[in-house]
């Protein structure tokens, strides 16, 4: 008989020969760098599962096959930058379009196409949730899907981003004002920071502390970042836990 692979292990004759670990995480990992073919149907699975509740463990199973997928080929990456890129051109659409309502509204198909744009939008955002956990569940956690995506566009890449220094991520996306900046210093500020200024920590600061702020999470997005493409830890809740901790010092001062 064939050997095939199953999450479960290498099966033949509709038995498991060879079993898999019972973590879904170390699994995947056989799983994908096993060279066997997977021709497994769904209604055999319940039949060659190991486990008497298969459900919980194949989803998480399934969350871990598609990290690798996406860790061992750049196209996961490159559809979350562009998505980000598309989001910000649709944004930029629809304020148009919003803008101009006065002079449009008289056509019959403006509205449709205000509310399609939006729709449309509506949808690339929920894919782009989905893609930033999968890609970057750090950095998802500590500022949410659309910011990290926006982080990881601006940077050119995941790589990019973690090998930054945390000043550097403060300001991605304020690099013209920082030119600005150095080329006159004493007609133009120095920018506090750059796109992260969308983050919620900081649309939230008192007056006068988003500099320490962005400062703060800064520092939390470059270590987010690093272990985001250097390994496989998950330490997005504890990051923004020491964040809050750490902004909330700042306001008590």
């Amino acid at each position: 008989m064939v050997k095939i692979k199953s999450p479960f292990g290498i099966v033949e004759n509709n038995k498991i020969v060879e079993k898999f670990s019972e973590n879904p995480k170390t699994a995947a990992k056989e799983f994908f760098e096993s060279n066997l073919d997977s021709d497994i149907l769904d209604c055999e699975i319940d039949k060659i599962s190991p486990y008497k509740n298969p459900g919980k463990w194949l989803r998480d199973f399934g969350i871990e096959i598609t990290k690798l997928k996406l860790k061992t080929t750049d196209s996961g990456e490159e559809k979350l930058i562009l998505s980000s890129r598309t989001l910000d051109e649709l944004s930029h659409i629809i304020n148009v379009l919003n803008n101009r309502e006065e002079i449009l509204s008289g056509f019959d198909s403006f509205k449709i196409s205000l509310e399609n744009t939006k729709k449309l939008k509506e949808k690339l955002e929920n894919r782009i949730h989905k893609e930033s956990y999968l890609i970057a569940p750090n950095l998802t956690t500590l500022v949410g899907p659309i910011l990290t995506a926006n982080l990881i566009s601006q940077a050119r890449g995941l790589k990019n981003l973690s090998k930054m220094p945390s000043s550097k991520i403060q300001i991605i996306g304020a690099e013209k004002s920082l030119f600005k900046h150095l080329a006159d210093k004493e007609s133009n500020k120095i920018p506090k920071y750059g796109i992260i200024y969308k983050s919620i920590y900081i649309q939230e600061a008192k007056k006068g502390l988003g500099g320490k702020i962005a400062r703060l999470l800064s520092a939390k997005l470059m270590v987010a970042a690093r272990l985001d493409y250097f390994s496989d830890e998950n330490k997005g809740e504890e990051l923004k836990e020491r964040l809050i901790e750490e902004i909330g010092k700042i306001d008590k001062k």
